[in-house]
């Protein structure tokens, strides 16, 4: 919902206020080939330290790769990490300052074949150029290279055995640190709207993001992991508390994570536990999670029997928080959880089919499931990181009245609401579905010559009553927990 807006006979601007921008390095590719014909965007390569205050003793070395590559910073005192920055066009979509997301990357890691000069997976890299393609600035840093590790840490944990032990990147305690990171440097960048900035994370890089914006109304004072020891005993493990995002930052407004485990190896408590107390996100988020029943990750025994049953430690996870905001009289931070019939872990690295092969036999559920969470992330991130403002224009048919206008967004619902006194409103006209365009509305005037505008925005419903997704949306109450 924006501030109202009041209308009057003669309506005044608004000004824009700039920020302060720095790069380490950078390697700029033009979105426009010979002839002006579009290609794909080539990413700029930055580089940015752990802040020194966050950054554990000794410092790890980094990889081979990383350090051999150009203008790598190597200094054996600093914890650097190296980032992929997708700009927006500014010959489309303005100079900024742009909406901005962090992308978090898996535990397989962020290089295609491992492989810095190969560029980000697949996937990642669709959704660095998705994103930069509708105007929004994107900030993909490597959290494994810059710590020594050269390929995947998929399958690590608390353990003994330095091969199995995750302390090096844990996504509990190590890894948030890189979202601290990521928000010191674009807080620097002059082209960041600091007050619309969202995190977009995969598996690890979702466990990473759920743990770096905990809510300070959680805290458990003594944080412990369950490490398995020598003798192969499961013990608590004393470990750093959670990283918390310094008030000097921009504060992340919408998390939209995809698949992660949730159970956290008791960090936060028994993940068992639906009680209050032991995890909320930060109450001035919005966040979101994909996950689907056949990923060992959601922990379902059997995507087959009805009611589902299981660890369940995500939906839990989500319970917990709500109890936790019930306590606090505040919303759930959680506010919507896409849960996909017979899906499988990292469903989002399938190929979109044509939409000619939507909802056939030549669509798999893991394509269909990258599909639809895939709208329902820019939903998201559209109404979280859009400013929705509402602005006054002459109307060009009729003599001294006026239009409002703003900017539908792809996907979201609008509702125009007007007033006379800021107490009482009414809705002008029905809702709008925003298709990307501008949209423009008459305005009546009362006989005071004024009126109050406002806008009620919410994202259009996930097509879950739709025939063809009969029975691949479940909810909560498809499980017994």
């Amino acid at each position: 919902m924006t501030t109202p807006m009041m209308v009057r006979a003669h309506p005044q601007s608004g000004a824009q206020v700039a920020g302060r921008r720095w790069l380490m390095a950078v390697v700029l590719g033009s979105m426009f080939g010979a002839g002006g014909i579009m290609r794909a965007q080539v990413p700029e390569t930055v580089f940015f330290d752990v802040p020194d205050s966050l950054v554990t003793q000794p410092v790890p070395a980094p990889t081979a790769q990383l350090s051999a590559v150009v203008d790598y910073p190597a200094d054996a005192g600093r914890l650097t990490l190296i980032a992929l920055l997708y700009r927006p066009d500014a010959l489309v979509h303005g100079p900024g300052p742009y909406p901005t997301v962090i992308v978090l990357h898996g535990s397989g890691g962020m290089w295609s074949g491992d492989t810095i000069a190969n560029g980000a997976k697949t996937a990642l890299r669709r959704w660095g150029e998705r994103l930069a393609g509708r105007g929004i600035l994107c900030l993909m840093p490597d959290s494994f290279n810059p710590r020594g590790i050269p390929g995947s840490f998929s399958s690590r944990r608390p353990q003994h055995d330095p091969l199995i032990d995750d302390a090096l990147c844990s996504p509990n305690y190590e890894r948030p640190k890189d979202v601290v990171a990521a928000l010191t440097f674009l807080n620097d960048l002059a082209e960041v709207d600091r007050d619309h900035i969202g995190l977009l994370g995969f598996s690890h890089g979702s466990q990473t993001g759920l743990n770096a914006i905990l809510d300070p109304s959680v805290d458990l004072v003594n944080y412990t992991v369950d490490y398995v020891n020598a003798q192969n005993n499961t013990v608590p493990l004393a470990v750093p508390s959670p990283v918390r995002i310094p008030a000097s930052l921009p504060f992340p407004k919408v998390g939209i994570f995809y698949y992660p485990g949730c159970g956290h190896f008791s960090y936060h408590g028994s993940p068992g536990s639906t009680a209050a107390g032991r995890y909320m996100p930060d109450r001035r988020m919005q966040v979101i999670m994909h996950h689907g029943t056949a990923d060992s990750l959601l922990g379902v025994s059997d995507p087959d029997a009805t009611p589902l049953t299981g660890s369940l430690y995500p939906l839990k996870f989500a319970l917990a928080s709500a109890a936790q905001a019930a306590a606090e009289g505040i919303d759930n931070p959680f506010v919507r959880h896409h849960l996909f019939d017979h899906v499988n872990h990292s469903f989002d690295e399938t190929t979109i089919e044509t939409q000619g092969n939507w909802n056939t036999p030549q669509e798999s559920v893991d394509e269909k499931a990258n599909r639809l969470a895939r709208d329902e992330t820019l939903k998201w991130l559209e109404l979280r990181l859009r400013k929705h403002e509402l602005t006054p224009v002459p109307d060009p048919n009729l003599a001294d009245a006026l239009r409002v206008r703003w900017m539908g967004r792809d996907q979201l619902r609008y509702r125009h609401l007007t007033s006379t006194n800021l107490v009482q409103w009414s809705q002008s006209g029905g809702d709008v579905i925003g298709k990307g365009q501008e949209v423009l509305v008459p305005v009546v005037l009362p006989v005071e010559k004024r009126s109050f505008h406002r806008l009620e925005i919410d994202p259009v419903p996930a097509p879950s009553n739709e025939p063809e997704n009969a029975g691949f949306f479940l909810s909560y109450g498809d499980f017994s927990y």
